[in-house]
């Protein structure tokens, strides 16, 4: 379905993709920069149906013979570059289905829009290629780069194309997403906040069978910590350490967990929680920890992030932090 409305936020690129169809401004080179899950590739395709859709309107009408092409992936006029290898595109590559590619002219219609995914991938050698059509391409074609960061491009290529950046996405957007999908509400809201304003990622997490199941040890941790010795504890980091590749999400979940232990804490009828599901067990977690400690343990979950960003060894993080929430204050 060609429908910018599938794609969640990202308002402000639609609205200028649509303002400079409608204006007849539309430039010969865009960068879409941001994270991979981000609704970049989505968002290179609904601007090229927009271009190369028969009827001209403000969005792509999704049933003339042109946007089911490009629903198919069919369309002679849009062009999608691939490369063989996973870490790198070739000069060779960029050469054939680029610049050789833009020589020709569009089979049907008035455009030729190639979509780049992977930009920063591309060589030297296959970015100045690049360049060279992007510096003096013909009046009817659209270069799209797709990349996690325009500075890995050459400035020449990044002056000579409208930088378009995505922004993170609203919890609300994305719970309705995926709530729209079929996945229950609490775990919609988890998958939400541990995404960062990041769809493509919260889909993952929400139907990943180990996130649950890692939320759930974190929980039973969170409960058993203050009776925990030092073997637990070291078990815990190792564990830790297993199921969050990027520790700063683990963190994420710290910070969560003690947002509703303070909002239930101070809330006779907490509203808005993280983790819902849970409310009863936080809830006694909560009785027995002073409103000290909870600001020692987010101080200390600030300072973890600080030491892991400077390489401090990252077992020896974790067990910082889980000391400081086992901690027994009176």
């Amino acid at each position: 379905m060609l429908d910018f409305q599938t794609i969640p936020g990202q308002n402000a690129i639609k609205r200028h993709f649509q303002a400079a169809v409608r204006s007849d401004r539309v430039s010969h080179a865009y960068i879409l920069e941001g994270p991979a899950g981000m609704g970049r590739n989505a968002l290179a395709v609904m601007f090229a149906g927009l271009l190369l859709c028969e009827r001209g309107g403000p969005v792509p009408c999704g049933t003339c013979h042109a946007c089911r092409q490009v629903l198919a992936g069919t369309h002679p006029d849009l062009i999608r570059v691939t490369h063989e290898k996973p870490k790198l595109i070739a000069v060779g590559e960029i050469r054939e289905q680029l610049s050789a590619a833009a020589a020709i002219r569009p089979f049907s219609g008035k455009r030729r829009v190639f979509i780049v995914p992977d930009a920063e991938k591309m060589q030297p050698g296959a970015q100045n290629a690049a360049l060279k059509t992007i510096e003096e391409p013909p009046d009817y074609a659209v270069i799209i780069l797709i990349t996690e960061s325009a500075e890995a491009l050459l400035e020449t290529i990044r002056s000579r194309c409208v930088i378009l950046k995505t922004r993170p996405v609203p919890d609300s957007e994305i719970i309705a997403l995926l709530k729209g999908k079929g996945v229950p509400e609490e775990t919609a809201r988890l998958a939400a906040g541990f995404a960062r304003g990041n769809p493509g990622q919260a889909e993952e997490m929400a139907a990943s069978e180990t996130f649950r199941a890692v939320c759930e040890a974190n929980f039973r941790m969170f409960a058993e910590l203050p009776e925990a010795g030092p073997e637990r504890i070291a078990a815990e980091a190792a564990r830790i350490r297993e199921s969050y590749p990027d520790l700063h999400r683990f963190l994420d979940f710290v910070r969560m967990y003690m947002r509703d232990l303070l909002v239930i804490l101070k809330e006779r009828k907490p509203e808005g929680l993280s983790f819902p599901a849970e409310e009863t067990e936080i809830l006694r977690t909560a009785r027995s920890m002073p409103l000290r400690r909870a600001g020692r343990i987010l101080e200390e979950t600030e300072h973890t992030a600080d030491r892991l960003r400077a390489n401090v060894n990252p077992g020896l993080c974790l067990e910082m932090l889980l000391y400081t929430m086992k901690g027994k204050d009176t």
